[in-house]
């Protein structure tokens, strides 16, 4: 080691109290002066972040338990047993969607389904062999002029072809693309490899009508009718209404009515397949002609969906809150006289307050007990429902059971969930004022067992902070205070080293001397 500022490091190093300066270097000095500091430091982050945790279990648990009461309300509004499925005996004919319609059989029969015109040009005044080449009439000149397109009672929509002309492909992208046409373009190819225009109209029931006005080019008629889908009414061109040359469909209603066959004296017609004035509060959507049975009935399906969903997440509630609440249990081995008995710790408990475990009990010996007043039903309690609750504090589901009583008596079933929503979340006395039940007391609002809880947790994270961040100031004061006494302390451990140093060297001169004069 090199020497610096007059001392000889190297030299301190080699004696007994030069060595110290090795064992007690600045880290460790630094620590032992703020070992206990550190320490109070270290135990208060381990308090918070035990704080922390239980609050987090807290907030588990107080989640789990309001979610439990979410689906007690649900399953105690009439909303969730109004829902109705509605299905058709031959659904290639008639599909239907229920809103409010009556629950019950309706037969109806469909004579026609509205259609949508579609007219194609001809290549009777031009033919094409090239969609992709510009239109040109007989002498050459390039197809010009402009026409409009409109479907039943609907706006016309004017298309002009370009001073220079356009292939039929353009002019068929042309109408597609323009905003507010009431129609679709498509290309098509007849049998003698000559490419013509279809045009089909986007809605049912309702007559395409075109009008046709030439172009600057001396052309006689627009260009409706050099490709074929209008033809001259004799009249100036542009100047009326004119009906497709070539219609391959015509518009047409549809037609339904009540009954096996068709009612010809009463039934309804709708220039649309999707008919909403047949049966009051239901839409139908309509497909091909014939007759179908339409069915609505309570929608049991979606109705034991809530209840399942409420045994799931009551079940999500008993589990989180034994594992992070519960101390341990008995687990009995064996059977009979056989029978023995151990006690197993819980690992994973979180908090030692055992009034989790007491909102939880509490809330099964009122759902064990619950009934729905409805003294002439079948349906009394959860079991009848096929809602079981076993000694593992879990919920299982009879679906059978379940669909029979929802078929049945849903009223029942409502009734008894509103009873329990009532008994474990918030009800009403006999006087008719507010009383929070078991869970509602457990989880809800900032003076429930939860609140309070985690509001004390909160207050003590809080004193923590401000305990670790005052010892955080003091380790830095002692730490100050430890590179001043370190300095002191490598001055004098030089200082007494080289003093020995000396004194060792005096007396090994002294004892050389003395053997030497011997």
């Amino acid at each position: 080691m090199s020497s610096s500022g007059g001392i000889n490091w190297t030299s301190i190093y080699n004696t007994p109290i030069g060595a110290l300066l090795q064992d007690l270097n600045p880290s460790t000095f630094f620590g032992l002066i703020g070992q206990e500091t550190t320490m109070q430091q270290s135990q208060y982050t381990s308090q918070q972040k035990q704080d922390n945790t239980q609050i987090s279990a807290w907030t588990t648990l107080q989640s789990d338990a309001n979610t439990v009461l979410s689906d007690l309300t649900t399953l105690g509004a009439s909303s969730t047993y109004n829902q109705l499925s509605t299905t058709s005996s031959q659904s290639n004919v008639a599909t239907a969607v229920d809103q409010s319609a009556q629950p019950g059989s309706y037969n109806i029969y469909v004579k026609s389904v509205a259609q949508a015109e579609i007219d194609s040009g001809s290549s009777a005044n031009m033919t094409v062999t090239n969609p992709n080449a510009t239109l040109t009439l007989s002498g050459g000149a390039a197809l010009q002029g402009t026409f409009s397109i409109a479907v039943g009672g609907g706006t016309a929509v004017s298309v002009t072809m370009p001073s220079g002309g356009e292939s039929l492909n353009a002019l068929i992208s042309q109408i597609n693309t323009t905003p507010g046409m009431g129609v679709t373009a498509s290309l098509s190819e007849n049998s003698s490899g000559q490419y013509v225009m279809e045009l089909q109209a986007n809605t049912t029931g309702q007559a395409i009508t075109y009008t046709d006005s030439p172009g600057s080019s001396g052309q006689s008629y627009g260009p409706l009718y050099y490709l074929g889908v209008v033809s001259s009414d004799g009249s100036t061109p542009g100047t009326s209404t004119l009906s497709a040359a070539n219609v391959l469909q015509a518009s047409s209603s549809a037609e339904v009515s009540f009954g096996t066959s068709f009612n010809s004296t009463n039934y309804v017609t709708s220039t649309s397949n999707t008919i909403t004035n047949l049966i009051p509060g239901m839409t139908i959507k309509l497909l091909s002609t014939g007759g179908t049975t339409i069915t609505v009935s309570p929608n049991v399906s979606s109705m034991a969906k809530s209840v399942q969903q409420f045994v799931s997440d009551w079940n999500q509630w008993a589990s989180d809150t034994q594992n992070l609440a519960e101390a341990g249990k008995v687990v009995e081995s064996g059977s009979g006289t056989s029978a023995s008995y151990t006690y197993q710790s819980n690992s994973h408990q979180v908090l030692t307050s055992g009034l989790p475990m007491l909102s939880l009990n509490s809330a099964e010996n009122v759902m064990a007990t619950a009934t729905n007043g409805l003294t002439s039903s079948t349906y009394q309690s959860l079991a009848d429902i096929g809602v079981t609750l076993g000694s593992n504090g879990q919920l299982s589901l009879n679906t059978s059971t379940l669909d029979a009583a929802l078929t049945n008596d849903p009223t029942a079933v409502q009734s008894l969930f509103t009873s329990l929503s009532s008994a474990l979340g918030v009800g009403t006395t006999s006087g008719g004022q507010a009383a929070n039940g078991v869970i509602a007391n457990f989880s809800e609002g900032p003076s429930s067992t939860v609140g309070q809880a985690v509001a004390t947790l909160n207050a003590q994270v809080s004193q923590d902070q401000s305990h670790i961040a005052l010892l955080k100031q003091q380790l830095t004061v002692e730490e100050n205070q430890a590179i001043k006494q370190y300095g002191q302390w490598i001055n004098n451990v030089a200082k007494y080293s080289q003093q020995y140093s000396l004194l060792n060297a005096l007396y090994n001169q002294n004892s050389n001397g003395s053997t030497s004069g011997g």
